[in-house]
């Protein structure tokens, strides 16, 4: 019995050795992935610049989820801690947050991401022409981008994030007010007043393109 109990826990052993190995590959993976997201969007820079004189980037940020933020969100969404329930069900690992200058251009980047051969749009939020109730807008794309390596071709998913300098600090500053204060629900008042500057931002950007044109009109 009591060598029973020790090849138990080898065998547990060498199971957790090996779900540890998997995580360590499968992570590397989305960091080869996220190489070849930031390979792209350099390229989409490069070209628009050739093309229209500027760059349509104000920022671009990138990040992988840490295996602690990963487990805390399968843990919220109620999904097993496993390689299959991650390849399955989370599609966000990979963040790429796009910031352009008008709103034109998101929809822009959205048709030219849509025309490469190396990308794949898996599925389209439009939070821009549908914005959430608090006035949070931007467009959400979750997207598998081609990995080419020595066994064959994978298909990484990453989410896609693009939105306007005033959107971007509109869902900044909702987040901190939310989330970095501690404040798990907002009064009506104060979810009207957010409402409110996100309705300010959009006129902002509105008029942002009504400049650019009329300057390209010229």
């Amino acid at each position: 019995m009591e060598i029973d109990k020790v090849m138990e826990r080898i065998e547990d052993q060498s199971e957790l050795i090996k779900l540890v190995e998997d995580f360590s590959y499968l992570f590397k993976e989305y960091e080869m992935g996220l190489l070849e997201l930031k390979s792209d969007i350099e390229i989409i820079d490069l070209e628009w610049q050739a093309k229209y004189g500027y760059s349509p980037f104000e920022h671009v940020k990138t990040r992988i989820k840490s295996p602690l933020s990963l487990k805390d969100k399968l843990k919220r969404k109620g999904i097993d801690y496993s390689l299959e329930s991650i390849q399955q069900n989370i599609f966000d690992i990979i963040g790429v947050r796009i910031v352009t200058t008008f709103e034109d251009d998101v929809y822009k980047i959205y048709d030219i991401l849509q025309g490469r051969n190396d990308l794949r749009i898996k599925r389209v939020k439009d939070y821009i022409k549908n914005p959430k109730p608090s006035g949070y807008k931007s467009l959400h794309l979750i997207v598998e981008t081609e990995l080419v390596l020595s066994e064959g071709v994978k298909w990484v998913p990453a989410e896609i994030q693009i939105r306007t300098l005033a959107m971007d600090f509109f869902a900044s500053t909702e987040h901190k007010l939310q989330y970095k204060y501690n404040t798990k629900k907002l009064s009506d008042s104060i979810r009207q007043e957010l409402r409110e500057v996100a309705d300010v931002s959009s006129v902002l950007d509105r008029k942002m393109t009504e400049v650019r044109n009329t300057i390209m009109m010229d």
